[in-house]
């Protein structure tokens, strides 16, 4: 497709004034990162210093407030299922956390990420079903309700996803997304200090507008326009602003030591920039 917009599929990206190394699209407004990574160079970004040190502190460790958070989104999911809906399949599931939970819920619940040592972990340690890989590559069987938890930012081409998750889903099935709103409040008045913008994990930047242009260019109608919180770990919030965010590691260590075992608690944040969208297939 050369330049042409994932979205909308016009010759309309062009350099971003307001996002610096990011294009925007002329005509529906979709942003993206301005890169030629590929799906090899994506892959080796997402081992395990990636959810141990890189992105987040302690994946693991914050399991018990990451089941939480994905508890109230198939609560959400649950309200809009119906008795047909009996097999899941989440993409980017990672260490596994939402498929633990899942699988209580659906007949079949399975998996799929691009890290293997996040897989193994699931596999191994939880018992869940799980494949690593990329799902343009896999033969699926089909299923009735898919999950797509921050994925769909990290996925170099998320337009076949999103097609090839309608052809494979049954028909009247859900697709849940949550991923950055770059058409929050909090996005806008940030601008390029948005915290969400981090190509390359980072690569494709949605509004609720764009994504849902996305969905119904595939054959989805949404039903379901959300931006929850999060419980999020103290130490967490503290790693993610001091180290990542501002290279402060000395300062980090310090707080974390001063506060000892009052790192371990859980506060609920919601910047209201992170949206959740639940379509429908027809």
């Amino acid at each position: 497709m050369g330049n042409n917009c994932l979205v909308c599929e016009k010759d309309s990206l062009k350099p971003s004034q307001k996002y610096p190394g990011l294009q925007v699209c002329t005509s529906c407004g979709f942003i993206t990162a301005i890169t030629n990574i590929s799906d090899d160079e994506l892959a080796a970004l997402y081992r395990q210093d990636y959810f141990h040190g890189q992105e987040y502190s302690d994946y693991i460790r914050d399991k018990a407030a990451i089941q939480r958070n994905f508890s109230k989104r198939l609560a959400v999911v649950d309200k809009l299922k119906n008795d047909l809906h009996k097999k899941l399949f989440e993409i980017g599931c990672a260490y596994g956390f939402f498929l633990d939970i899942a699988q209580k819920q659906f007949t079949k619940a399975i998996g799929a990420d691009i890290s293997a040592d996040a897989v193994s972990y699931a596999v191994n340690s939880l018992g869940v079903s799980a494949e690593a890989g990329n799902y343009l590559e896999m033969d699926v069987e089909q299923y009735d309700v898919c999950c797509m938890w921050d994925t769909i930012e990290h996925v170099r081409e998320p337009d076949k996803f999103i097609k090839k998750i309608s052809t494979e889903m049954s028909r009247d099935g859900l697709l849940a997304i949550t991923t950055g709103d770059i058409g929050s409040l909090n996005a806008r008045i940030r601008g390029k200090k948005w915290r969400q913008i981090h190509p390359p994990t980072h690569l494709h930047y949605f509004s609720v507008a764009t994504l849902s242009k996305l969905l119904e260019r595939h054959g989805f109608t949404v039903v379901h326009v959300s931006h929850p919180g999060n419980l999020i770990n103290v130490d967490t919030v503290l790693y993610i602003t001091l180290v990542i965010q501002r290279r402060r590691k000395k300062l980090y260590k310090w707080l974390k030591r001063l506060l000892g075992r009052l790192g371990n608690l859980y506060i609920p944040i919601n910047l209201g920039d992170i949206m959740y969208v639940i379509a429908r297939k027809v």
